[in-house]
Order: C-alpha cells, then structure tokens, then sequence
C-alpha cells in the first residue's frame, strides 16, 4: 500500500509541476472531474419553498494542456421548491498554488449547471472563459461532477 500511495503522490507531484506552464494570452481547455462535498443550510418558507445556503469544498482533477489539479471552495445560494427541485447560484475560486487561482461565478437547475470565469490571481490574474458541468452522482456527503472548462488568460 506504501508503494501505491508513492505513485500516487509522485504523478500529482508531475501533473502538478505541468500545470505551471499557461501562458499570458492563451486559452486552454479543460475536461475532469471535480469530487465536493457540501454543508448545507435550509430555512423553510410559508409557501412550503426553502431559501438553500451551500458551502462546498473539493478538489478537480482537470485533463488539458497543460493538465491540472485545483482544489475547489464554493458558496451558493438558491430556492428549494416543495418537491424538492433546487436552483442555486454559487461563486466558486479554483486554486491551483498559493499564487495562482481563478474564481468562477454560475447557476446550477436540475444537476446542470453553467459558470463564468470571473478573474483570478498570479497567472490567472484577469483571466476570463466560461464552462459547463454535470452532477453525475449526488448524496448528502458530496458529489461527482463532470467539468468542461475554457479559460483564457491575460
């Protein structure tokens, strides 16, 4: 097991040492997973809706050129209808080093969701794009989510 854990660690090592490499002007595109888990908050409304607050935290596993690894915290906020049907909004910041992350701003309806990149820091600093996921699997201690991400940097 010690020699698993040291080929896991050594090729994050490797893939982190690539994602190092976008350059100023460029765009990338990206495909992975993102694996979250939430605490979440509900405070019921009259009309049997709720006002849902989310808090998320993970980490993304993202292919591309070059390929790389964030870890993920997001906040949201959205509506709960009586059959339990959610639509959130939700602001999310991608750190990929202590210098260097992006934060993106979306909705999520029906396990789809839609995001914008809204800037960052170090070389994602006035980064833009935009990006789409699907929640794959969803339970009450996280989530898979499958990712597709264009971002272009300044």
């Amino acid at each position: 097991m010690t020699n698993t854990r040291m080929v896991l660690f050594t090729g994050l090592a490797f893939i982190l040492c690539l994602s190092g490499n976008v350059l100023a002007g460029e765009t990338t595109k990206y495909t992975g997973t993102l694996y979250a888990n939430p605490t979440k908050s509900l405070l019921p409304l009259g009309n049997g809706n709720g006002v849902m607050l989310v808090e998320a935290s993970g980490i993304a596993a993202l292919s591309g050129n070059p390929p790389a690894i964030f870890a993920v915290n997001c906040a949201g906020m959205g509506i709960v209808d009586s059959e339990s049907n959610a639509t959130t909004d939700f602001y999310c910041n991608m750190k990929e080093s202590e210098e260097d992350s992006f934060d993106i701003k979306g909705s999520i309806r029906e396990k789809k969701g839609e995001f914008d990149v809204i800037g960052g820091s170090g070389k994602w600093s006035g980064a833009t794009g935009k990006g789409r996921f699907d929640q794959a699997i969803v339970t009450d201690e996280g989530s898979k989510n499958i990712l597709e991400l264009e971002i272009t940097t300044k």
